[in-house]
């Protein structure tokens, strides 16, 4: 994950705990909408991540 993008989601998942505190709930709309925006940026970086483990990895060559 990139420093932003991992900066952002730590950001966002501290804003998303202080809602749960502060609403005592985890079922808030806020608290909801928050954790969506989480899981969205979760999985861009899974993504990222994935996509630069491909094109590290060689093909192999094996001998026939």
């Amino acid at each position: 994950m990139n420093n932003s993008l991992n900066t952002r989601v730590e950001e966002l998942r501290g804003i998303m705990v202080d809602a749960v505190l502060n609403r005592q709930t985890f079922q808030h709309r806020e608290v909801l909408f928050l954790s969506q925006m989480l899981d969205t940026l979760i999985v861009k970086a899974q993504t990222e991540q994935n996509n630069r483990c491909r094109s590290q990895i060689k093909p192999s060559t094996e001998e026939e």
